[in-house]
């Protein structure tokens, strides 16, 4: 009887330590989170170093893509928070802070000598080294590769798909299923590149997986799917989107594979001197937006990081709203849109209003809803930068007005607009002439081309009767502007590549 009562009150001193860290969490505004008896793996527990964990009382119990949820009794304690921006930056994770109570903590705590032993850590960092050297071994070029790929094991196949990806400088991987094998072809450069056929029944296991990773329901074969997950590779941390869609001979999978990478600066980028004076001219206002233009994978989002980079000053506070995080920069806040959550990019720029920001970065306007918020902050004594889809820095004015933004506010905001594109450059080792180095596409690395539009007196009087499209190229022109193919001519002129790729990205 008695050990009954002893029982009794321990589970109701129990119950009542985590309701007060269920009402303390929900004064500070973060979830909480009862870790006793949570289903913990090793691999996530690890990613927080035991003696991190201990000194610092916090854990990781979860990762969704790069996002680590992590749990402390008190999230806020000195130091703590700069030690996961730290570890984070290392890892490329994004740390998400929970509330816990001090049972649940001890609780994890005790797993990692099961979960997480010290020898296992060992063994990763060894085997991480090792894998690093004999694929920098065996895998140059594509012939290396795709020998590579024809000899490994069906478990094996995807590692090696993405290593292989790595090693080429890939930013895509594409799973293309036919009447007889699946063709997976990666995107080096911008163009897509044949890599290899895989069997039906290869494909089945490695579709399994990466939905598998990426927290994709593997009976859903008939609806697109999106998903995410990453990956440890030798000296950096490397994050997955994913997106499968269904076809005639079974499901299509896209890999983007997004690497945590160094930014570039404005210098390193190589505008030509016009466009870069119109750029930092632009950065000392303070205010105005400055939009950079251009398809899908022109360069955009490094542009933006670039100017970021300039602008990451003591004195000013820099956020910016992202899907998804791509670079990482200390000093500045970075803020990740979740749609799926109805977090989205109006949602987030509003919040972030609130934050009383000098300058805002908004990774993409792709609504009304989000241009007239970003259009009335340039306004409002905020320097906002972002991205638009248009084919040049004239049509942005166009689109925008195409959107609904109201003339009156649009004619007074831009400050600046950047138009650009990345031309593949001739291979330095056969000038064009096709090798292993490049391939054999003749081919390697791309470089920037862009034009600018500072908007003046007749630019605002275009916006203001909302002119055609047509008008405001007219005006480009009438105004001296070099234009996107003209700055790509310039390049062929030095050698830098030939003329048939400067009209392959400028649609001459």
């Amino acid at each position: 009887m008695a050990k009954d009562l002893t029982r009794v009150a321990r589970d109701y001193e129990r119950l009542s330590e985590e309701e007060s860290y269920i009402r303390l969490a929900a004064s500070r505004g973060l979830p909480y989170i009862n870790l006793v008896n949570y289903p913990f793996v090793g691999d996530v527990l690890g990613l927080i170093p035991e003696e991190t964990a201990r000194k610092y009382r916090v854990v990781a119990f979860m990762k969704v893509g790069a996002t680590v949820r992590v749990a402390s009794p008190d999230p806020f304690a000195e130091n703590l928070p700069p030690t996961m921006n730290e570890l984070g930056r290392r890892l490329g994770k994004i740390f998400e802070p929970h509330y816990c109570s001090k049972t649940s903590l001890n609780y994890a705590l005790g797993l990692y000598p099961i979960l997480v032993p010290r020898e296992r850590q060992d063994s990763q960092i060894t085997a991480e080294k090792s894998s690093k050297e004999t694929f920098s071994a065996r895998i140059k070029n594509l012939r290396d590769l795709k020998e590579t790929i024809a000899k490994a094991s069906t478990t094996k196949l995807l590692e090696i798909i993405i290593e292989g990806a790595l090693a080429l400088e890939a930013t895509d991987i594409h799973f293309e299923p036919g009447e007889k094998a699946v063709a997976v072809r990666f995107r080096i450069d911008g163009r897509l590149l044949p890599i290899i056929e895989i069997p039906e029944k290869s494909y089945k296991l490695v579709s399994s997986r990466i939905k598998t990773s990426a927290g994709i329901k593997l009976d859903r074969q008939q609806v697109s799917q999106d998903g995410r997950f990453s990956v440890n590779v030798p000296d950096q941390q490397l994050d997955i989107r994913v997106n499968t869609v269904p076809s005639a001979y079974g499901e299509t999978i896209e890999l983007r594979l997004l690497t945590f990478k160094r930014f570039l600066t404005l210098d390193q980028l190589n505008f030509p001197e016009a466009t870069k004076q119109a750029i930092l001219a632009a950065t000392k206002r303070p205010q105005g937006l400055i939009l950079f233009t251009g398809p899908t994978g022109s360069g955009k989002t490094t542009s933006l990081y670039a100017v970021l980079s300039l602008l990451n000053q003591p004195e000013k506070k820099v956020v910016t709203i992202e899907d998804p995080i791509e670079y990482r920069l200390n000093g500045i806040e970075q803020v990740q849109v979740r749609p799926d959550q109805g977090f989205d990019f109006p949602q987030a720029l509003r919040a972030v209003l609130r934050q009383d920001p000098d300058v805002i970065m908004v990774g993409e306007i792709r609504d009304k809803e989000t241009a007239e918020i970003a259009v009335d902050a340039a306004l409002t004594g905020h320097l906002v930068l972002s991205t638009l889809h248009t084919n040049s820095s004239s049509a942005a004015f166009a689109r925008l007005l195409q959107m609904g933004v109201p003339k009156y506010l649009l004619s007074d905001a831009i400050s600046l607009v950047v138009a650009q594109r990345l031309v593949r450059q001739f291979c330095p080792n056969c000038h064009g002439n096709k090798c292993d180095l490049c391939n054999q596409t003749g081919f390697k690395g791309r470089f920037l081309i862009a034009e600018h539009f500072v908007p003046e007196e007749k630019t605002i009087d275009l916006i203001r009767r909302e002119a055609s499209l047509t008008e405001f190229e007219q005006l480009f022109k009438a105004l001296g502007y070099k234009s996107l193919a003209e700055d790509g001519l310039d390049k062929v002129k030095t050698g830098l590549t030939s003329e048939a790729e400067v009209n392959s990205v400028v649609g001459s």
